[in-house]
């Protein structure tokens, strides 16, 4: 082969590998890929579409970007549902990730910006969550709660009326005589009918008073401040121990409130 008809040949396989090489990008393309740059082919708006959207779009604002990532799990959800065909299935899988994922790296960064800013950790400062700091917590708040009732039982009683043949009123009142020896508690039991019981043998009759409070319903509880001539509701009914601790607690607030008023 002479000197002309090997350049001539030369220059055809070069115009051919040119040729072959304009249909593919730059990276498929890896000797081209290390001499020169090519920006890659724009996709066509029908792929875009079939991806999952690009959320992390500059031109979004957070809002914006929540809200697409709502409409496409929406519609991949529906999708799946309706046509539940493996390509929907994993088009809902997929944007499922995504989002649990977001939601993590939110709870991973929630949790270490609460280990560093107490005056944002609502656990401190209301009822907490572990078991052994909820144990804690309970414990002192029975133990204040077991003061502010000795300090009332040692200025207030407490008015308790009852009937003989009531039931809820001999379940209660073993409940309340235990409570008032247990914080000191004067209590003035008050019969309708005009019999005692077992834990009340001695009660005081008084129309007048029931009437006066307007006591319909037994058994009836209420405190009462002798000092200053106050009445203040506890409740009515049958209460366990922790909800007449509570009672006598608010019924002492409500007492006080209405003094400062």
């Amino acid at each position: 082969m002479n000197l002309t008809k090997f350049v001539c040949f030369l220059y055809l396989m070069v115009v051919s590998a040119h040729a072959q090489s304009t249909n593919k990008a730059f990276y498929d393309d890896r000797e081209r890929g290390w001499y020169w740059y090519e920006d890659p082919m724009e996709e066509t708006e029908e792929e875009q579409e079939n991806e999952t959207p690009n959320t992390s779009s500059s031109n979004l604002t957070a809002t914006e970007i929540i809200e697409k990532q709502r409409k496409s799990f929406n519609e991949a959800l529906s999708a799946a549902v309706v046509n539940p065909t493996p390509e929907n299935i994993k088009n809902y899988l997929a944007i499922t990730q995504l989002i649990n994922a977001q939601a993590e790296r939110f709870s991973e960064g929630f949790k270490r910006a609460i280990w560093v800013s107490p005056q944002y950790d609502y656990t401190l400062n209301g009822r907490p969550t572990t078991n052994q700091a909820i144990a804690a917590y309970s414990q002192a708040k029975v133990k204040v709660a077991n003061q502010s009732l000795e300090k009332i039982a040692s200025e207030k009683g407490l008015l308790y009326f009852f009937r003989s043949d009531c039931p809820y009123c001999a379940k209660f009142s073993p409940v309340l005589k235990q409570f008032g020896e247990r914080y000191g508690f004067t209590i003035i039991p008050v019969s309708l009918d005009g019999r005692g019981t077992k834990e009340f043998p001695y009660p005081k009759q008084s129309v007048s008073m029931a009437n006066q409070l307007n006591v319909k319903v037994v058994p009836a509880t209420f405190l009462v401040d002798p000092d200053n001539n106050t009445v203040s509701t506890i409740g009515y009914g049958f209460s366990d121990w922790s909800t007449l601790s509570a009672k006598v607690l608010n019924a002492n607030q409500q007492m006080h409130q209405q003094g400062v008023q």
